[in-house]
């Protein structure tokens, strides 16, 4: 069927049916143009908005890992620095029972008030290792029962060495209960240089060291 040009198809129709409403046909250029207008603009969108590139699957998968080894080290690295410091506060405690082993000094409120004041870090210290190793672990075990030991000393007294030192005796006021205390360790030490309470509590701390 040959197509007929705008005139020609216009002439046809008022001469076919001159009350019918001519439909206008748009010439074939003015077509071709409007289409090649609009793939000419749906080419640009495409080239504006690129589609989002996809990571590798591998890639989440190692910034997971990343974080999660991050975090260990984080963890590991706070044990450590507790761990540095509980090393410290035993050697510190080793030394105050050492100087009473050699000296008395009871009656010394410069050493009472350190002795106390030590006694109150180890409890923290001991809470923090239970919390970070297991309730079976040697150093929390031997740990435990160096505190108790020294809680409960002597056993035959009303108020024990631990009851002075939980009421932090030594620091804003010094009974003559608890100076009578650190005087029979002293004393004992010196009577049985190598079996006596505060030569066991070293050795036990010795151990606690070797655990940590």
């Amino acid at each position: 069927m040959v197509r007929l040009k705008t005139s020609e198809y216009l002439i046809h129709c008022i001469m076919s049916d001159p009350y019918k409403p001519i439909e206008r046909i748009p010439p074939t250029d003015e077509v071709s143009r409007v289409q090649r207008s609009e793939s000419y603009k749906q080419e640009k969108q495409d080239q504006k908005e690129p589609s989002p590139k996809k990571e590798p699957p591998y890639f989440a998968f190692i910034a997971s890992l990343f974080n999660k080894l991050f975090s260990l080290f984080q963890k590991k690295s706070a044990e450590t620095v507790k761990r540095k410091e509980l090393i410290k506060d035993l050697v510190a405690l080793h030394d105050l029972f050492q100087q009473l082993i050699h000296q008395d000094r009871s009656h010394d409120p410069s050493y009472t008030q350190i002795l106390s004041v030590l006694w109150q870090t180890l409890l923290v210290d001991c809470n923090q290792l239970e919390s970070s190793l297991e309730e079976k672990d040697p150093a929390v075990l031997k740990f435990k029962l160096l505190l108790e030991e020294i809680d409960l000393y002597p056993p035959w007294e009303d108020h024990s060495l631990g009851f002075y030192l939980h009421k932090r005796a030594g620091t804003d006021w010094l009974p003559i209960p608890f100076m009578d205390i650190l005087y029979s360790l002293h004393v004992e030490a010196k009577k049985s240089p190598l079996h006596n309470s505060l030569e066991k509590w070293c050795a036990l701390i010795a151990e606690i060291q070797e655990n940590l």
